[in-house]
């Protein structure tokens, strides 16, 4: 069953795209009663909010590259990190030139342009869902590691996979910009 019908399909393969290149990917906390703290991942850094304490030099916005020097399984995480980083990346300027000339975008790919957003979503979205889990194995991070955008995205790219790009009684071409008569979709 498809979640989204042709005719906005690319308006939500765009703003999927969007979306998840802004949310955070994943959400810990962690404390010990005295000390609270509170990590908020995005693709290109991370931000960490102490409570409680003041620590002078603490690394509280590290950009996600630069969490790879971090060691066991941060480290690792923040490979696959940076690999969706760079997923993403394509697919958010793939997307800006879509918005922008959805015609000529269309024409350039081989496959409908909601396949391409869909696939690299739900690519972006595995490489973080699995470096949250290797912040929640040992030797990762000491809190709590909540998926937030991880679970979004491969849902998204779910959804634009799925989607019917069919026109009533026809297969929409990869060329066309709408099921009216006459129009391209």
């Amino acid at each position: 069953m498809a979640w989204v019908k042709s005719e906005y399909a690319g308006e939500l393969a765009v703003l999927s795209t969007w979306l998840v290149a802004v949310a955070p990917w994943s959400v810990s906390v962690f404390g010990n009663g005295q000390i609270t703290g509170v990590v908020f991942r995005f693709l290109p850094f991370r931000i960490q909010y102490l409570y409680g304490v003041s620590i002078p030099n603490e690394l509280n916005f590290v950009w996600a590259w630069r969490v790879m020097e971090f060691p066991d399984n941060i480290g690792r995480a923040a490979v696959l990190w940076t690999l969706a980083l760079a997923v993403l990346a394509v697919a958010v300027g793939a997307s800006a030139y879509y918005y922008h000339r959805e015609m000529e975008f269309t024409d350039l790919l081989p496959l409908h342009p909601v396949r391409l957003f869909g696939g690299l979503l739900g690519v972006g979205g595995l490489l973080v869902l699995v470096a949250t889990v290797l912040l929640n194995l040992e030797g990762g991070f000491l809190g709590t590691t909540i998926p937030v955008g991880a679970l979004v995205a491969p849902v998204l790219a779910a959804v634009l996979l799925t989607a019917d790009l069919t026109c009533p009684g026809r297969p929409v071409l990869r060329s066309e910009h709408s099921c009216r008569v006459g129009e391209r979709i």
